[in-house]
């Protein structure tokens, strides 16, 4: 394989996960604090998660905090 074609693919999904990163990142920002309490998730703790583990981070977001938050 081409390594300029590698480095596409690359690039390519680097971007796309920065910006679902983002998207996701900004959806926790944006949840009301009542919401939050509503669900019993602590909004800091998950949005210094998705900082320091990045994908993996909001990976566990989505799959734990977002389903709570989604019933309140």
């Amino acid at each position: 394989m081409d390594v300029a074609l590698i480095f596409f693919l690359f690039a390519s999904v680097s971007l796309a996960l920065f910006v679902w990163w983002l998207m996701v990142l900004v959806e926790a920002l944006r949840e009301p604090d009542p919401a939050w309490v509503a669900a019993g998730q602590n909004k800091i703790l998950w949005v210094l998660l998705m900082v320091f583990l990045g994908v993996l981070g909001t990976v566990l977001y989505v799959l734990i905090a977002r389903p709570a938050l989604a019933r309140t």
